[in-house]
């Protein structure tokens, strides 16, 4: 494409999906299915150019169209040679898409291996998904997506450092993209790097400031590092631009309890709550309910959130010791001094 544009000046417009709007008033329509990423956002599965169809190109095309029909000989010819420099420096991977015709096969195989590797996760089978995505990424080296999708299977299997490897070389082909950016800042801040998961987190920021998920990730990170009041500012400006994020939600109230703020914890922990139906609270939500509840000392109203969230799935093992003491404090009639020595750490 850029020896093309090198000796015809009037370039083509590159849209989504890989496909080329030629001169004229047409394009290539792509088709998309969306995919659950690894950190259970949205992905886009690689997809295959479809039926030509007409229509007047958009304004950023028709801008790109009315470029100077001549250009310096010295500019053409330095602009060829940049392009031979970048498509050397490609020889390994997949061959780039021509202005017209069909997509070159290898990319075709690819993209196809990563649409099953996809159904395969849909269908729960993460080893039939792994070595189809592999196969994939071999195919494309260059595909971001089949790269991103690998990673995120490679991280369901276990195979942590691989699937940041594979991340990391997506990034280096599409720098600064966000939905990379945050896959990989949770992936280091699971891993306890701490430091690369901040410099993404603040990329993400920096290059997407409407994203909940970014604002969401570097609050977590924070968070991570115990600032919990900035991590609270970073999950307010998530909360924000998405209201209704549980997870966000859930951890907001955390970080109201760690600050000691356990009244500002139960109005959150309120919010999440009327986003289930009855009797559909999660065991955490119900656990981190009655840690809230207990250090307002409302131990009657702790106990029983204990006891539901026991029975709904969350490890009674963790939740033992706070039924006890509470049990105990109820019979003996102590003051509320005697659960002042509650852990800041919520049970896990």
């Amino acid at each position: 494409l850029a020896i093309q544009q090198a000796v015809d000046p009037q370039p083509a417009a590159v849209v989504a999906g890989g496909a080329v709007l030629p001169r004229g008033h047409g394009r290539m329509v792509a088709t998309s299915t969306v995919s659950r990423g690894w950190s259970g956002g949205a992905g886009k599965r690689c997809v295959l150019p479809a039926k030509r169809v007409s229509f007047r190109p958009p304004p950023e095309a028709r801008h790109v169209a009315r470029a100077p029909r001549t250009a310096p000989r010295g500019t053409r010819a330095t602009v060829a040679s940049a392009a031979l420099a970048t498509i050397v420096a490609m020889a390994g991977g997949c061959r780039l898409i021509h202005r017209t015709g069909p997509v070159p096969q290898d990319v075709a195989d690819a993209r196809k291996l990563c649409n099953e590797g996809l159904s395969a996760v849909d269908r729960r089978d993460l080893v039939r998904a792994e070595t189809l995505l592999e196969r994939a990424v071999k195919q494309c080296p260059t595909d971001v997506d089949a790269r991103r999708h690998y990673a995120d299977v490679l991280w369901r299997r276990g195979e942590r450092m691989e699937a940041v490897k594979q991340i990391a070389a997506a990034l280096k082909l599409s720098p600064g993209e966000v939905g990379l950016c945050i896959d990989g800042g949770r992936m280091y801040m699971e891993l306890g790097l701490l430091d690369d998961a901040d410099r993404l987190a603040a990329e993400a920021v920096r290059n997407a400031p409407g994203s909940a998920a970014a604002w969401h990730l570097r609050g977590q990170v924070t968070l991570a590092r115990g600032r919990a009041a900035e991590a609270l500012a970073d999950f307010h400006r998530a909360l924000a631009i998405d209201p209704d994020d549980r997870e966000l939600l859930l951890e907001t109230a955390e970080v109201y309890r760690r600050l000691g703020r356990p009244q500002r914890a139960l109005a959150t922990l309120a919010i999440l709550g009327e986003s289930y139906g009855p009797n559909q609270t999660p065991a955490e939500v119900l656990a981190l309910e009655g840690m809230a509840q207990e250090a307002l000392d409302r131990p009657n109203d702790a106990l029983e959130s204990y006891k539901l969230a026991a029975a709904r799935g969350f490890p009674p093992t963790e939740l033992a010791a706070r039924i006890e003491r509470i049990e105990e404090q109820v019979a003996s009639g102590r003051p509320s001094t005697a659960i002042a020595g509650v852990p800041t750490e919520p049970p896990r």
